[in-house]
């Protein structure tokens, strides 16, 4: 096949989608053109996830559905992510469309199997990427892996033990991105938290988090994926005084019981939990706290999914996401007594989200009359605007509607804000005064 037009759809997280964005850019390398809608392509890539029910089942069904396209354009499907890494033998056998499955460690046979003669090792700039976020974000992947004990997850097995890039590398890449008009970059990895340990002997995601506000035209810098476990005085001083990491962290707890977290494997007790939340917030001025939980896991009663609810309404975490457990195949977790009925797990993720959603409404409305700063990600139509009669008098500026995100909203998992302002420009950072607010969303107006 000469220069071959590639489709890819990714699924899952973040992290994938970084994988994503790498496996374009050694495509591109080799010679490959892209396009948007898989009916039009030649190869398809699918980079699939495997981390939960939910999500096998949604990767399994786009496999399925692209698997339709190979009676007409398409001359190969290739299937590759963590998926692909966990059951390649049962894909191979059980859906005969798809020509290639591909591990995590092969990234660099995606190009050979499209037919390209160059792919990573053999020509290509292996951390080259093709971007699938807007030009003003990223996402920069610090580690892979996990070495984390938890028993209800598999990714240890999919992804392997926690390896740390060097601070050189991702500062280097981290460059490359502002470069290319990226403003604000969102700091991912299994454990954020532990960067550093394995490759220094020490946690040195403080210092990360120094050099990389160092990088010019760099504005925001965000902190994705921490553990309660790993967090040490010096990352949450360098969080408090450095004014080009916002002031927003990604916490997940995942429960509260000392019964469950035990259960859980996450290292830590609600008084651990309890203490550093209290401290984050002494030390951080203006701090958004993002927060995960999963309700029915095995041995969560009545009384301890009580418990969790009312630690969430204390707490009143700014943001927060909530998942029922998901009984996982390898796992610990899912040889344990006690496990919950799925009717249970609903009802009780039903009641965490309607919670959730007066705290998040009660938190807007906070928030109402006082001045934010928008990053811009979406600009409107022209609204038209009625123009000053008087004789002499300027006329009105037209203003333009928009959307973008403050500090507090972390992209594609939380809120956004309704700006109305004149010249909005997407990528662009604007001063906005808060002056409502619609369910998770605020509506405000521009002040410059």
């Amino acid at each position: 096949m000469k220069n071959p037009k590639v489709a890819l759809i990714s699924l899952g997280c973040t992290k994938n989608l970084v994988d994503s964005e790498k496996i374009l850019g050694r495509l591109a390398q080799g010679g490959a053109s892209f396009c948007q809608e898989p009916e039009a392509a030649d190869v398809l890539i699918i980079n699939t996830c495997g981390f939960i029910k939910e999500a096998k089942e949604e990767s399994v069904e786009t496999i399925l559905q692209m698997a339709r396209l190979k009676d007409a354009r398409l001359k190969k499907l290739i299937v590759t992510g963590c998926l692909a890494e966990r059951y390649q033998e049962e894909l191979t056998r059980d859906i005969p469309e798809i020509d290639h499955v591909v591990g995590l460690e092969n990234f660099n046979q995606v190009a050979e199997f499209s037919g390209l003669k160059k792919g990573g090792k053999n020509g290509c700039q292996e951390d080259s990427r093709i971007r699938l976020t807007p030009r003003h974000y990223s996402y920069l992947k610090v580690s892979e892996g996990c070495n984390n004990p938890c028993s209800y997850c598999s990714i240890p097995s999919i992804r392997g033990p926690f390896k740390s890039r060097s601070m050189e590398e991702v500062l280097g890449e981290a460059r490359e991105l502002v470069s290319s008009g990226t403003k604000e970059i969102n700091l991912i990895a299994q454990d954020s938290t532990l960067y550093g340990i394995d490759l220094y002997g020490r946690k040195r995601l403080h210092e990360l988090l120094q050099r990389l506000s160092e990088v010019e035209d760099l504005r925001w810098i965000r902190l994705l994926y921490t553990h309660p476990a790993h967090f040490y005085p010096a990352l949450i001083k360098e969080i408090a005084s450095n004014e080009k990491v916002v002031k927003y962290l990604d916490l997940p707890i995942q429960h509260i019981n000392d019964k469950i977290l035990a259960r859980m494997g996450r290292g830590v007790n609600r008084g651990d939990i309890e203490g550093l939340i209290k401290r984050l917030r002494e030390e951080v001025s203006g701090l958004f706290l993002r927060s995960t939980v999963i309700v029915g896991f095995p041995g969560e009663g009545e009384e301890e999914f009580q418990e969790l609810l009312d630690f969430l309404e204390e707490t009143a975490f700014e943001r927060l996401g909530a998942f029922t457990y998901s009984k996982e195949e390898g796992t610990a977790a899912a040889g344990l007594g006690g496990h919950v009925s799925e009717k249970i797990k609903k009802k009780r993720l039903g009641e965490v989200m309607s919670l959730q959603q007066g705290l998040a409404f009660r938190e807007n409305a906070r928030r109402v009359g006082k001045e934010i700063e928008v990053l811009v990600e979406e600009v409107g139509a022209t609204p038209v605007v009625a123009q000053n009669n008087r004789a002499g008098a300027r006329p009105a500026p037209t203003l333009q509607l928009g959307y973008g995100r403050s500090y507090g909203d972390a992209p594609e998992v939380d809120g956004n804000v309704k700006l109305e302002g004149p010249n909005l420009m997407t990528g662009e950072f604007r001063r906005a005064l808060v002056t409502t607010w619609e369910g998770y969303n605020l509506v405000a107006r521009c002040l410059d």
